[in-house]
């Protein structure tokens, strides 16, 4: 071949090679799902029965939810009815949010339902509580499968209820086992060790007081193991605040729902119950809270206006009997009266102030409104004052004192009633909270959601078995299409189908090796079979007829008889097309001759039971002559040159003049000479040989030689000054995903009579 035509079919193959398509062959990829619809179906049923496994095995969680509205607060609190905003206004529904999940209102479930303490039967994981769910008897379960383990596990039925379990700090938050030793006597064990005995509904202690343990209930079998342990507070109420969730209806409604969810549904129920009833309770204590500080303060005073108003009593009297009872004129009975309805104003805006001190600053819209009505009620009483000094002397000192007594009897009993409708209000307050809709527990659990369970598994086991077999495809890209080696120049000679024999025997000789080695035998003696001679009906057989007549067109106007049979990579099928090409080219009356040039991993002889000494190594080092190294077989006009023992150097050997004589002669002695060679990527020995064959052909295996191997195998040979005639495409299989275009096959079977 001329060094032009060599670099034309390179650049051939490698432009070829390098141009990929960006178009998507859904066809293909369709084929591809096609081909593998069983791993498809086997992964997606076992993502369902896992699905299944799950949603029957999971626990289920309950959900309760309660309504609550949250009203506008009244108007104030008897006798300060206009500072509103002391006591008035409304409550912001978020503020109202954050206490009900504030550790002050959980506490009270926390305490009434005894939260601090955990105590449930022994379970054994999932498979215990999936027992124990569906057990509705009055009896204990006891399922078969409880054979399989400790007979301290729990399966249904079991009860306990845990009244005290206090604990030193060391013990808090440990997990201890009580187990029913029978007619009511348990016993108390903390890491496998018993620390405590006792009996039901009587106080049991360790001798160090570190424990103290009450059970009121306590029904199972005997032996039956129970869980108990006491947590930290704030790790409970922690947990109350993440599983209560609090949402408010609408914008401004001031109506919130609380919900809770567990998988304890009578617990759920009555966790939520008690959280919203001491978020009701908090409230009302919160409004009493601030009218209790009105009757602390007014209580304060009383005592204090009591004695200033007998004192005051007891100087008008006296002056009076000093003055001979000098009574008091209508001008002066006015002012009088006016400047006791003044100065009693004048207390009351001072009461006002202490309340308001008490939660707002001298800024405060409140606080000015008042000091404003104080300032001017000071203002009045001012000039009341300059009035009465224009009256006798007399007068005036009767006015004083007669003031000091109608003033503080006014503010007296002006403060007993305000305390008496105070101490009214108090033990009416109901707070602005409403429980609207009590806590109500679903009758069915809310998740797992069974059916969605299932439907999702289902999905994904398809998807990832889909999405496995796309990425697997596209990681390995073996040739399944003949046309794909037209694309990159090469012709197809044949495509041969995979031997359904030749399948059973490797079947069989895998099995037959992997029980050699169970009974310890590391080398078994293996052989192989010729197809050719086993089955002539196999349909690879037939294919390797087709490849006789293409062979024999193919070497017209070729330099010799030799046919060279190489490949990229090994386990190819080189052998096996080798060895039942030349059995049904002898079959067909020429005289053939198979040479095994693979003098490292040849394995001809097996197929042909001959010895491998004798062989072609041995024949170009010289050891032996041609006579001796060619070996008659059981088929008729078919010779063997087995490969010999493994030499040092097999290339050196094959590019020594000795090969070259050793082809001329057989050259003339057979019709035809088949060479089995080495893969041309693993050594050089195929390009060697490949200059004295007449004929080169290269094998691709289906689904396991892939373009660019072919290519690259291609591009050396050229390199080398060998030209390939074409490719046999070897063991294809019929696939949705690929087609054999026009280098398809038919089934034909002979009948005996």
């Amino acid at each position: 071949m001329s060094e032009q035509n060599i670099k034309t079919n390179q650049q051939k193959i490698r432009v070829t090679n390098t141009d990929s398509s960006d178009e998507i062959d859904l066809a293909r990829l369709f084929g591809l799902l096609l081909d593998k619809k069983w791993l498809i179906i086997f992964v997606t049923a076992a993502f369902t029965f896992i699905g299944i496994t799950y949603a029957l095995m999971a626990t289920p969680i309950y959900k309760a939810d309660a309504l609550i509205q949250i009203e506008e607060k009244s108007g104030g609190l008897p006798g300060v009815a206009d500072l509103e905003a002391m006591f008035g206004g409304e409550s912001d529904p978020a503020t109202e949010m954050a206490l009900l999940k504030s550790r002050r209102v959980l506490s009270y479930a926390v305490d009434d339902l005894n939260l601090e303490i955990s105590a449930t039967p022994k379970y054994k994981g999932s498979l215990g509580t999936f027992f124990a769910r569906r057990h509705n008897s009055e009896t204990f379960n006891d399922p078969i499968i409880s054979a399989l383990f400790d007979q301290s596990y729990a399966w249904g039925g079991e009860q306990i209820k845990v009244a005290k379990f206090n604990v030193a700090a060391n013990y808090l938050d440990q997990t201890f086992e009580i187990i029913n030793e029978g007619n009511d006597n348990f016993s108390l064990y903390f890491a496998e060790e018993k620390i405590l005995t006792g009996k039901i509904n009587q106080i049991a202690k360790t001798p160090t007081g570190s424990i103290e343990l009450l059970i009121t209930t306590l029904n199972s079998e005997t032996n039956t193991g129970f869980l108990v342990k006491r947590s930290y507070r704030e790790d409970i109420i922690n947990s109350l605040q993440k599983t209560l969730s609090v949402a408010g209806q609408g914008k401004d409604t001031g109506i919130l729902t609380a919900t809770f969810e567990g998988a304890n549904k009578e617990l759920v129920l009555k966790t939520l119950h008690a959280i919203t009833q001491g978020f009701l309770l908090q409230n009302v204590q919160r409004q009493s809270a601030e009218v209790q500080n009105s009757i602390d303060y007014i209580q304060a005073e009383l005592p204090k206006i009591k004695g200033e108003l007998d004192a005051a009593e007891v100087s008008l009297n006296d002056y009076r009997l000093q003055n001979e009872s000098v009574d008091l004129s209508l001008e002066t009975q006015s002012i009088l009266e006016q400047v006791v309805a003044l100065d009693t104003y004048l207390h009351e805006l001072s009461y006002k102030e202490a309340e308001i001190a008490q939660r707002f600053t001298k800024e405060h819209p409140s606080y000015v409104s008042l000091n404003k009505k104080k300032q001017k009620l000071l203002a009045q009483k001012e000039t009341l004052t300059t009035s009465v000094k224009n009256l006798p002397a007399t007068q005036q000192q009767v006015l004083r004192l007669a003031r000091d007594v109608e003033v503080n009897q006014q503010i007296y009993l002006a403060l007993l009633g305000q305390n008496q409708e105070l101490k009214v209000a108090k033990a009416g307050t109901v707070g602005n909270i409403n429980i609207v809709d009590t806590a109500v527990v679903g009758r069915n659990p809310i998740k797992p959601k069974k059916p969605l369970i299932v439907v999702l598994a289902t999905l994904l086991g398809g998807m990832f078995s889909v999405a496995f077999v796309l990425i697997k495809a596209a990681f390995h890209r073996g040739v399944t299409n003949p046309q794909e080696f037209e694309d990159i120049g090469l012709t197809v000679y044949a495509t041969i189908p995979v031997s359904d024999t030749q399948t059973k025997f490797t079947d069989k000789k895998k099995l037959k090796e992997k029980l050699g080695q169970k009974l310890g035998r590391k080398k078994l003696k293996t052989s192989e079979i010729l197809v050719a001679k086993v089955n002539p009906t196999d349909l690879a057989i037939e294919a390797i007829r087709s490849l006789r007549t293409s062979l024999h067109f193919a070497m017209l106007e070729a330099k010799n008889n030799v046919v060279m049979i190489s490949g990229a990579s090994p386990t190819v099928g080189k052998s096996f097309v080798s060895s039942n090409l030349a059995t049904v080219l002898a079959q067909s009356g020429q005289k053939v001759l198979l040479i095994d040039a693979d003098m490292r991993k040849g394995y001809i002889q097996k197929i042909f039971d001959q010895k491998v000494e004798n062989g072609l190594s041995e024949l170009l080092i010289g050891d032996i002559n041609l006579n001796d190294a060619i070996k008659e077989t059981f088929i008729e006009n078919l010779s063997v040159i087995t490969r010999g023992n493994i030499p040092p150097n097999p290339s050196e050997l094959l590019m020594g003049q000795r090969f070259t004589q050793f082809i001329q002669d057989i050259s003339t002695q057979f019709d035809l000479v088949i060479i089995d060679t080495p893969p041309v990527l693993a050594v050089t020995d195929a390009s060697i040989i490949g200059h004295h064959a007449g004929t080169c052909l290269m094998l691709a295996r289906f689904n396991q030689s892939s373009l660019k191997e072919i290519a690259a195998a291609a591009n050396r040979f050229e390199l080398n000054g060998v030209e390939i005639k074409g490719i046999i495409f070897n063991a294809v299989e019929k696939k949705a995903s690929g087609s054999y275009g026009d280098y398809g096959y038919y089934n034909y079977e002979y009948k005996s009579k």
